[in-house]
């Protein structure tokens, strides 16, 4: 199902540019060190992103296992609901990371806060939308879904733009190195 594809892909896309901070720390201020943000952000990433996966291979497999159209928007409706918890739970975990203690964290902190809950607003979005898509043509439902995963893929990739000024905005060499040295990191660095 092209729906679960493309969420799937969004996923990774958000993720792997989430993580992409990096640069210059020759200013000492506080906030979290580095190696404790590191792998505070990229496991809420991480779990995230594993959540939003084992959601998409389960509705698609339940979806392609029905026959029943209420059932397919149903199930569509969960997983987007799923998401969005899951985007909510994930956002909140990032906040509790707090701002990296490097030139400009709060900032970065702000800005990758902002960029994340722009994930929670997606999702909403789309359930408001999935709980609309009829069920009397099942051309018609399909067409509906397909119009859906456009809307998250452009979403996504306008918050995945964000994370690519991020990335260049700030320039933190610091962050960078404990992001790399972070295992839980690596995937999304590897991108």
């Amino acid at each position: 199902m092209r729906l679960v594809i493309l969420v799937s892909a969004a996923a990774l896309a958000l993720a792997a540019a989430g993580c992409g901070g990096g640069g210059d720390d020759s200013a000492s201020t506080s906030g979290t060190k580095s190696e404790t943000w590191a792998p505070q952000v990229c496991n809420a990433l991480l779990t995230w992103e594993r959540d939003l996966r084992s959601g998409s291979r389960q509705m698609s497999a339940d979806i392609r296992s029905s026959t029943n159209l209420k059932e397919v928007k149903r199930r569509l409706v969960a997983f987007l609901q799923s998401a969005e918890q899951s985007s909510e739970k994930m956002v909140g975990e990032v906040k509790g990371a707090g701002a990296p203690a490097v030139k400009d964290g709060p900032a970065l902190q702000s800005d990758l806060e902002t960029g994340l809950s722009q994930t929670i607003t997606s999702f909403h979005r789309a359930v408001a939308q999935a709980k609309k898509l009829p069920t009397t043509n099942p051309q018609v439902l399909a067409t509906g879904m397909t119009t859906l995963a456009q809307t998250i893929q452009s979403e996504v990739s306008a918050i995945g733009a964000h994370f690519t000024s991020l990335d260049t905005k700030y320039d933190t060499t610091e962050l960078k190195q404990a992001m790399a040295d972070e295992p839980s990191c690596k995937p999304f660095l590897s991108r």
